[in-house]
C-alpha cells in the first residue's frame, strides 16, 4: 500500500501542534504510528479548533470562508 503525500503546510501545522502538546520528540523518535489514540485525538482536535477559528476570523474580516449553498439550492417562492 502506498502512502499518500501530505500537504507540507498541513504537516508543519501538525508538527507545531504536536510540539505544543509535548509529543514532538516521540514523533521524531518513533514516528506518527507510536502515538496513542488519545494523543492523536488531541492533535486532531486542536487542528480542527484552529480551522474553525480561522474560518470564523475570515468571516469577521468580511471574507466568506465557507460557502453556504443551502440558500442557493432552494427554489424561489413562486406566486
Amino acid at each position: 500500500m502506498s502512502k499518500k503525500k501530505e500537504d507540507p503546510g498541513a504537516l508543519a501545522l501538525k508538527l507545531e501542534v504536536a510540539a505544543e502538546l509535548g509529543l514532538l520528540n516521540k514523533i521524531k523518535k518513533e514516528g506518527w504510528g507510536a502515538l496513542s489514540a488519545a494523543e492523536s485525538g488531541r492533535i486532531g482536535g486542536l487542528l480542527a479548533k484552529m480551522k474553525i477559528g480561522s474560518a470564523y476570523m475570515a468571516t469577521v474580516a468580511g471574507q466568506p470562508a465557507i460557502r453556504d449553498t443551502a440558500e442557493e439550492d432552494e427554489e424561489p417562492d413562486r406566486p
